[in-house]
């Protein structure tokens, strides 16, 4: 026996029925090892749906970000680097944009990381 595990992510941005796949496992005969998931597989999977869910929610709100609130204009994008984020699952590294402030407002800094301000503490309660 063949089980495959997907994500079905559905956002207005995704298509619908975006699939990721999570895993496949295969099982055999039944024996009190084959039974269900080992401790291990089940760790891996929950682990990848995390992130899965957590990537999706860092896309979309990143999307949010990448105009100006005041004026709309498209902001600039000076580079990236990587936020680490301390799950139950383990930890997860997010590629984080780092935009220049739209000149229409004043600003104490000429640019900011939007995921890094959002998500400051870097590990989930």
């Amino acid at each position: 026996m063949k089980v495959r595990v997907q994500v079905v992510i559905e956002t207005e941005a995704s298509e619908p029925g975006d699939v990721q796949d999570i895993m496949e496992i295969e099982r055999e005969e039944l024996r009190p090892e084959t039974v269900g998931l080992t401790l291990e597989e089940a760790k891996t999977v929950l682990e990848r749906i995390q992130h899965q869910i957590v990537e999706q929610q860092a896309t979309a709100y990143l999307q949010t970000q990448s105009r100006c609130p005041h004026c709309g204009n498209k902001r600039s994008h000076k580079g990236d680097h990587t936020v680490t984020i301390r799950t139950l699952f383990g930890k997860l590294k997010l590629q984080s944009p780092r935009f220049y402030h739209c000149p229409c407002q004043p600003h104490p800094t000429q640019t900011f990381s939007p995921l890094a301000e959002r998500l400051p503490e870097r590990s989930t309660p």
